[in-house]
């Protein structure tokens, strides 16, 4: 049986990753592409180019979608549904096109680190 994806929200309960999902105006290809990636990673279904283990319970999905690579940041938390904790892109024209912002995964490391640390009836789905 498929694992449903949960998205990271705030202690505050802001729903940050839908707002970034929103901020890269996905195309209609882009979102049936991200669809099928994150259908594949809570199936553990991935290959190996598809992801990378970041330490400490984070995995970053790659997802080249022409003009833009997406880096989703997501962590598998007691073996529960994945939880995705950001989302990210860079257009292909960028210098830095390879290369993953330390600065996201700082972020999505942040996020990590207080979702785990909430009461377990506060960490919500969605």
């Amino acid at each position: 049986m498929a694992k449903t994806w949960q998205f990271y929200r705030s202690a505050l309960d802001a729903d940050v990753v839908q707002k970034e999902m929103a901020k890269c105006q996905l195309k209609q290809h882009e979102r049936l592409r991200l669809g099928k990636i994150m259908e594949r990673a809570a199936n553990e279904e991935l290959l190996p180019k598809d992801r990378k283990f970041l330490g400490e319970g984070l995995w970053e999905l790659r997802l080249n979608c022409g003009e833009r690579i997406f880096r989703l940041f997501y962590s598998l938390i007691d073996g529960e549904s994945p939880v995705l904790l950001a989302l990210r892109f860079v257009n292909k024209k960028s210098t830095q096109e390879a290369k993953t912002d330390p600065v996201d995964i700082d972020t999505a490391r942040k996020r990590l680190s207080e979702w785990q640390n909430r009461p377990s009836s506060d960490a919500g789905a969605t």
